[in-house]
């Protein structure tokens, strides 16, 4: 089936999604190029509706170029027709269904701190570069973040806002919309109620007359750190299988828990199956999880090299000096942090389904060096294990060596096809 937009004519592949009055269909473009075609219906779309999906297009057009934005590549208003066509970089796996997938097998539902870290990171980066220009995504949750090429990037910008002048740090809004498990307690209160709330540590009550303001409706304020939230929402789902409000059964109950200050999140420390939750995961949960929005870390700040999450201790081992220089032992965790930024810094090879699915675990690479699968000595000609610092060219064949990047696939090139010479690797002891 065809379908056009703007003139230009799309191959229809499948439909990956629908909800509401819209569709999201998988097409092609005359080149080949895989894109993503959302087409809505506005027969039955009021004037709000039909705004609201004008400003998500505004606003990705303003995100244009940001690098970890679903890019907007065309759309067309039919008004004959009543339809909405808008056509996007297809992404390939949302994080939604990766997480659903790992818990639904015994090894996946455990917890991998390697798998949190990884996408965490990524998250926060996705995060920060549409903060860096003034907007609020306020609908963070896991179906949002999708996978291109290996990397997250963020989609449906529907209810998101531009904060409109540098003397304004939120948005105002007024009604309340966004998914419950995952919204914050200012997105959800009066922005007077909220104000009064959270300046009595939590004390429920409302404000005097004097602090209502005349607004006719309530109106909500939501700046950046509601969306610091949403990621403290996704990051507990991603350690403990469920969001923290999860549990509560209804949802205006569970609403009720997110505005009451005396509802305690619980932080186990242990999870469900018995694995020790790092007390550094458990410190950037409750830092993004505070009711009080000005406590609330940014995402610049939890990506700081000095974050204990991010750059654990436990990650840095001790500098061996040996007669040839400097090197580190090659330990599990080192191997973990490398296999990471490998990930991120090798953009020209699509990921396969393998090294998705399985969110780059270290076992199987780990599993051949207890095996003597990998001559690292052979390689290097030095000692076991061992590689030096500041050549950052041996670090490279020693990965290149270790086949690092595509352990699972059946149709992988040689290791030397993968691109390491062109996507230029480095790290320091500070990162490892």
């Amino acid at each position: 089936m065809l379908l056009r937009v703007n003139g230009r004519i799309y191959t229809r592949i499948d439909c990956i999604g629908r909800g509401g009055s819209s569709k999201v269909y998988r097409v092609s473009a005359e080149s080949g190029k895989m894109l993503a075609l959302k087409r809505v219906s506005l027969e039955l779309a009021d004037e709000q509706t039909v705004k609201g999906f004008k400003g998500e297009i505004d606003l990705l057009k303003k995100l244009e170029g940001v690098d970890r934005v679903i890019q907007l590549i065309d759309s067309e208003l039919n008004v004959e027709k009543r339809t909405l066509s808008v056509l996007l970089e297809l992404g390939e796996l949302d994080l939604h269904t990766l997480l659903k997938s790992r818990q639904s097998t015994p090894d996946g539902a455990k917890l991998d701190p390697v798998f949190i870290r990884f996408y965490w990171k990524e998250m926060l980066e996705c995060v920060r570069s549409v903060h860096a220009m003034d907007v609020v995504h306020s609908d963070l949750k896991p179906a949002n973040f999708v996978l291109v090429q290996g990397r997250l990037k963020l989609i449906d910008f529907g209810i998101a806002n531009a904060i409109q002048t540098e003397m304004t740090v939120n948005v105002h809004r007024e009604t309340q919309v966004g998914t419950p498990n995952y919204m914050s307690p200012e997105s959800l209160m009066d922005s007077n109620q909220y104000a009064f709330t959270s300046s009595h540590s939590g004390r429920p009550g409302a404000p005097p007359p004097h602090q209502r303001g005349n607004a006719p409706h309530k109106v909500t304020k939501l700046g950046k750190p509601s969306d610091v939230w949403s990621l403290g929402c996704i990051l507990y789902q991603m350690v403990y299988g469920i969001p923290p409000f999860g549990k509560i059964a209804t949802q205006m109950a569970r609403c009720q828990a997110i505005i009451n200050w005396a509802y305690a999140i619980d932080f186990p420390e242990m999870t469900d199956d018995g694995t020790r939750v790092p007390p550094s995961i458990i410190r950037s949960m409750r830092r993004c999880l505070n009711r009080a929005q000005s406590e609330r870390p940014t995402c610049e700040e939890m990506l700081a090299a000095t974050d204990p999450f991010l750059y654990p201790h436990e990650f840095v081992p001790a500098v061996i000096n040996s007669g040839e220089g400097k090197v580190l032992p090659m330990t599990e965790d080192l191997l973990s942090r490398i296999i990471q930024s490998v990930a991120q810094r090798c953009r020209e090879r699509l990921p396969t389904e393998g090294e998705a699915m399985l969110g780059f675990r270290p076992q199987h690479y780990c599993a051949a060096f207890e095996q003597g699968l990998i001559d690292v000595r052979g390689t290097f000609d030095r000692q076991p294990h061992l590689i030096s610092v500041r050549d950052e060219w041996q670090q490279i064949g020693f990965l290149n060596h270790c086949e690092l990047l595509s352990p699972l696939s059946p149709r992988s090139s040689t290791p030397r096809e993968l691109g390491f010479q062109t996507s230029y690797y480095s790290y320091n002891t500070k990162e490892a």
